[in-house]
């Protein structure tokens, strides 16, 4: 270790036992000064940005983990050895970093493609490739000690050997003064686990160009490239991911469970950076919605301690996905309190296996890394209440309240219902996306049940920041006046918390007589409208809301 200041924090890929078997699982640590803790220090993960922190979320502005955005830049070094040069040439591995539609080496994609996959094209990373720079002492060398100290050693020495290079001020995307990527990819094989260049996401204290060469990491080149180790340590330095132990092959910060074309980023990592849009279900809410994969992902907080909830959403093994053994709706159990996923211990990220066993969160490296039984769907498990095995219970024992039942079969489209049941036909109480009470302007129009705010939801029981307009998605149904009962109308559905899409589905020329068959959010709110002679005025309201809420969604994009 050297003597002048350095923040040590190594997060380590382990295999099993044999380092050459791709399919091997994998999983890691995070030492910090040699300790093995649960995830990055706060010190670490924290953004210079306004109202963020990391240890609160369902409240809107706050962030779980850092979320960069846009182009971001990162450094990558290449070193080489006396007695290790590298298997293949800096123009292949500037292709393999950053060309889009990259297909070599059996590859479906390029890192910066992973990443604008998983992102929904939020982030894009590209590498800005030097080297190849010749250590000054053998690889043997780097790849001894007792613990990382000769990593830190190369770290030092090629950072410093390429200073007059490289402007280490570009790295700093988010110009705070510290740089968010910079990987070292060194010629040959990984090595021992636990010690020398073994694959890790470090952080340092080192200052050049006027800004900290804060977040790295390192890895090996390797005979060929290959996506699962890069794209994993990109997750810890880039987005301050910590491992999961125990949750199978559900996550690229999780097992290796395919190594040249690895799983995605799981959608509860995913719903935190805005990546997919988020539907939160009420204990009130009385619907039934439909999943797709890469949809809208649903998400249950405990009222009492926003910072646990339950989170599904619809996975199917095709894809990035191809490895796991099945598909379903796969819930996790979130609960930050925790900090930290260490089996056999209650994790702070768990998947909820649909066969009411423990198998995946009792094991760190569980092996089958997936089963079928894992997801729910019919066939396998339809419903997750407070009587099912698994349960909803809260960690600490008590009724969640919530219920998913009534599940379909696994494929593309996955119809659930949430609630007590059964979903209420239109124009009666709990009918619409989310069941709420009456509230403001909840008398009915004449010619119907009510169609602003009526039985089911309204604008005092959903609030106009919690309802999308025109209950339809590209169903004919449209503003407010589609529906007089209520059941489609203002308060459809949620808009989503985070990057949520605001959709007034049809057009004007459909307000009344319209018929809604799912909401913007995917909710199959069957209804059948009636004219209502406050129509016109409805529409016209409807169409204000709209322009106000679009507007907002811009600001927040910008933001």
């Amino acid at each position: 270790m050297r003597t002048f200041a350095l923040l040590r924090v190594a997060a380590v890929t382990l295999l099993t036992a044999s380092i050459t078997t791709l399919s091997g699982r994998a999983s890691a640590t995070i030492v910090v000064n040699g300790k093995a803790v649960s995830a990055w220090p706060e010190s670490e993960l924290r953004e210079p940005t306004p109202g963020t922190a990391l240890d609160t979320v369902g409240v809107p502005g706050i962030k779980l983990f850092p979320h960069p955005s846009g182009v971001v830049r990162g450094l990558t070094i290449l070193v080489d050895f006396s007695d290790q040069a590298g298997a293949y040439s800096k123009a292949e591995i500037d292709a393999w970093l950053n060309t889009q539609g990259y297909q070599r080496f059996g590859l479906t994609g390029s890192i910066r493609d992973y990443y604008l996959k998983e992102s929904n094209g939020a982030v894009d990373y590209q590498n800005e490739v030097h080297g190849f720079y010749r250590a000054k002492k053998a690889k043997s060398y780097y790849q001894g000690g007792d613990g990382y100290e000769r990593a830190d050693e190369l770290w030092s020495e090629a950072t410093a050997a390429l200073d007059a290079e490289v402007d280490y001020s570009k790295f700093d995307n988010d110009h705070d003064g510290k740089t968010e990527a910079i990987s070292l990819l060194y010629a040959g094989d990984e090595g021992t686990f636990g010690k020398g260049l073994w694959p890790h996401a470090s952080a340092s204290n080192d200052q050049r160009d006027a800004v900290r060469l804060n977040r790295y990491m390192m890895t090996a080149m390797d005979d060929q490239p290959t996506n699962y180790v890069f794209a994993h340590e990109s997750g810890h330095m880039l987005f301050g991911w910590p491992d999961l132990y125990g949750v199978g092959d559900y996550s690229i910060m999780a097992n290796r469970g395919a190594n040249t074309n690895p799983v995605g980023v799981d959608d509860v990592l995913r719903a935190d950076q805005g990546w997919v849009d988020l539907v939160d279900i009420q204990s009130t809410t009385n619907a039934r919605y439909e999943a797709t994969p890469n949809g809208v992902v649903y998400r249950y907080l405990n009222p009492a301690r926003p910072t646990e909830y339950f989170l599904w959403s619809n996975v199917q093994n095709v894809g990035q996905w191809q490895s796991l053994s099945g598909g379903g709706l796969l819930i996790w159990h979130f609960d930050r309190s925790i900090n930290g996923n260490d089996p056999p211990q209650t994790l702070e990220l768990a998947v909820v296996q649909g066969g009411g066993t423990r198998q995946l969160s009792a094991t760190q490296w569980p092996s089958p890394g997936s089963a079928k039984t894992d997801f729910f769907a019919k066939g396998v498990n339809t419903e997750l209440s407070a009587t099912t095995k698994p349960a909803s219970r809260w960690n600490n024992g008590s009724a969640s309240g919530l219920r998913i039942y009534d599940i379909g079969a696994s494929g593309p489209t996955i119809a659930f219902s949430v609630g007590v049941g059964p979903i209420a036909p239109a124009g009666e109480a709990g009918s619409g996306g989310m069941g709420g009470a009456p509230g403001a302007g909840g008398a009915a129009a004449p010619g119907g049940s009510s169609s602003l705010g009526g039985s089911g939801s309204s604008l005092g029981g959903a609030s106009l920041g919690g309802a999308s307009l025109g209950g339809a998605s590209g169903s004919g149904a449209a503003g407010v006046a589609s529906s007089s009962s209520g059941a489609a109308g203002v308060t459809g559905a949620p808009i989503p918390s985070v990057g949520g899409s605001i959709n007034a589905a049809g057009s004007a020329g459909n307000a009344v007589g319209a018929s809604a068959s799912s909401d913007a959010t995917g909710c199959s709110c069957s209804t059948t409208p009636r004219p209502s002679s406050s129509g016109a005025s409805a529409l016209a309201f409807a169409t204000l809301l709209l322009r106000s809420l679009r507007r907002r969604r811009s600001r927040q994009r910008e933001r």
